[in-house]
C-alpha cells in the first residue's frame, strides 16, 4: 500500500494591529477542523499571535489574555523622539509570555517579518529571542520607537509585507493560508495623531497587498468594519468575525487537501 505524505500547511498572519485579534477564531476554527500549521510567518500583530501560539500558549489562555489586556500594562510613553510610545512594558510582557524562548525552541517553525528602513526592505528573523522579533514586528512608525539592534533600525513588519504567504511558502508550505484582517474600507474618521498613522499605514499596506496575496494562496478576510485600529476591548467581535471567515474557508482548504492527495497518489 502506497503511503502518502501529508501536505505542510503554511499559515500566514497578517498586521491590522486590533483587528488581528481576527486570527484568534480563525485559528480556533483549523484547531477545530484538525488543520493544523507546519509553518507560521507573521507581521505585527500576526507576529504576535502566531509566535504565542508556536510557544504552546492555549487559545482559550490567549483569549483571556486579550481580554484583559488593559492599557496601562502596554502603554508607556516615550521620552524619546523616535516614538510617542517606548515600547519597553511591550517588550517585559512579552519576554514573559514567550518564558524568553528563542525561535530556535519552538515546535512550529516561525518566521517573522520586520521592516529594516535604513536598508529599505524586509528583515526576517528566524533565530534569536522570540520576544524581541515581536517587539520589532511590532513597532507601528510613529507609535513605538524602532528596535535598534546592531546597525539595523527596525519597525513594523506590515510596512513591507503586511500578509507574508510567500514567506510560508520558501519555507516548504504545500498549501498556504493567508489572513489578512485589513481588507476593504475603513470609514472611520480619525480624531487623534494616534488614529491618523494608523489609518495611513493600512491605506499605504492596502496598495502594495493587492499584487501579493495571488490565486496560489487560500485567503482568509474577516471582514471588521468601523474599529479603531487602537481599540483592543472588541475582542470578541474581532474573534467572531475570524471565525466566520475562517469556516467559508474550510471547504477551499479541504479542497486543496484533497487535490493535494490526487496528485500525490
Amino acid at each position: 500500500m502506497l503511503l502518502l505524505n501529508k501536505p505542510k500547511i503554511g499559515l500566514a498572519l497578517g498586521s491590522g494591529a486590533s483587528k488581528g485579534l481576527a486570527h484568534l477564531g480563525v485559528l480556533k476554527i483549523l484547531e477545530e477542523n484538525n488543520i493544523k500549521p507546519s509553518y507560521i510567518a507573521g507581521s505585527s500583530i500576526g507576529a504576535l499571535i502566531g509566535g504565542l501560539y508556536c510557544c504552546g500558549i492555549d487559545l482559550e489562555m490567549m483569549i483571556k489574555l486579550a481580554k484583559n489586556m488593559k492599557t496601562e500594562i502596554w502603554m508607556d510613553p516615550a521620552v524619546s523622539k523616535k516614538g510617542l510610545l517606548a515600547g519597553k512594558k511591550v517588550e517585559e510582557l512579552f519576554r514573559i509570555l514567550t518564558k524568553n524562548k528563542t525561535i530556535e525552541d519552538l515546535e512550529i517553525p516561525i518566521r517573522i517579518v520586520a521592516t529594516d528602513i535604513i536598508n529599505s526592505r524586509r528583515y526576517i528573523f528566524d533565530k534569536g529571542p522570540l520576544w524581541q522579533a515581536i517587539r520589532a514586528s511590532i513597532a507601528i512608525p510613529g507609535i513605538f520607537c524602532p528596535v535598534e539592534i546592531d546597525d539595523l533600525v527596525l519597525v513594523d513588519g506590515g510596512v513591507v509585507d503586511r500578509v507574508p504567504a510567500a514567506l510560508v511558502k520558501e519555507m516548504g508550505a504545500d498549501i498556504i493560508i493567508a489572513v489578512d484582517v485589513c481588507k476593504g474600507k475603513n470609514n472611520l474618521r480619525p480624531k487623534n495623531l494616534f488614529e491618523i498613522i494608523m489609518q495611513s499605514i493600512e491605506a499605504m499596506e492596502n496598495t502594495l497587498v493587492e499584487n501579493m496575496l495571488t490565486e496560489d494562496f487560500i485567503v482568509i478576510s474577516p471582514i471588521i468594519k468601523d474599529i479603531n485600529s487602537l481599540d483592543f476591548t472588541k475582542v470578541d467581535l474581532c474573534i467572531e468575525e475570524g471565525e466566520k471567515a475562517a469556516l467559508e474557508a474550510i471547504p477551499k482548504i479541504n479542497k486543496a487537501l484533497k487535490d493535494y492527495y490526487g496528485s500525490s497518489a
